[in-house]
């Protein structure tokens, strides 16, 4: 059976301590019941795709029955602002589909906030007007759209996965949130991101219908899952 799971320099990872050393604050950050834990754990326990991400890609013909041929925890992507600060994907899988390649960025969260909304993140130094100004632009989004109260974080972390598809010439993506709140803590925070986008996403555990964007089909989706310690 091939290896599944590497770090971004394609050392193989073993275990779920495998990751911690890849997190930006590993000993705040790998702890039990948050999300960077109990991701890895579901991840290395299933030795493939968690069952909830399966389940969430059944609800698209063209990403339904998709093998996992890799997934890189802590991957980091360089936005196309600047080679500083790339923004950094808790899991970006590498699925085979019946129709080639296809690529899912994973944010996983337990009651974690989807960081800063944007008014307050945005200091208007240069570096963060150009970086939001790229964010802007690689989604398709009018400058005229009001998006102050939107998460900073589903913006970088959409771009990266598009980015990451765009690299890799591959045109099938989602970005999924691996959500572990059983009261679906963030999902307001989502939809609204996601209608700023123009893909509504109805309801957890079903994909959005795909948008184009810069020749990638990209989705949206929402799982549920049970927190398991390791």
């Amino acid at each position: 059976m091939p290896h599944l799971f590497f770090d971004q320099n394609e050392k193989e990872l073993f275990k779920p301590e495998d990751v911690k050393p890849l997190l930006a604050e590993p000993e705040k950050h790998w702890v039990e019941k948050y999300s960077a834990y109990e991701t890895a754990c579901s991840w290395f326990d299933a030795q493939g795709l968690p069952k909830s991400i399966q389940s969430i890609l059944q609800t698209d013909a063209i990403l339904a029955n998709a093998r996992l041929k890799k997934a890189y925890f802590e991957k980091q992507t360089g936005l196309e602002d600047s080679k500083k600060h790339p923004s950094q994907t808790d899991v970006l899988a590498v699925i085979e589909l019946s129709s080639g390649l296809g690529i899912i960025g994973i944010e996983g969260k337990v009651r974690e906030p989807f960081g800063k909304i944007i008014s307050e993140w945005n200091d208007y130094s240069p570096g963060k007007l150009r970086r939001l100004a790229g964010l802007i632009d690689h989604l398709g989004l009018k400058r005229s759209l009001s998006i102050g109260s939107l998460r900073y974080q589903l913006f970088h972390r959409t771009v990266a996965t598009l980015l990451e598809a765009e690299r890799g010439k591959i045109t099938e993506a989602a970005m999924i949130v691996q959500s572990f709140s059983p009261e679906h803590v963030g999902f307001e925070d989502f939809q609204n991101f996601a209608s700023a986008l123009g893909i509504p996403v109805a309801a957890p555990g079903k994909l959005s219908d795909p948008m184009v964007i810069r020749n990638v089909r990209l989705r949206l989706g929402w799982t549920v899952n049970t927190l398991r310690s390791c």
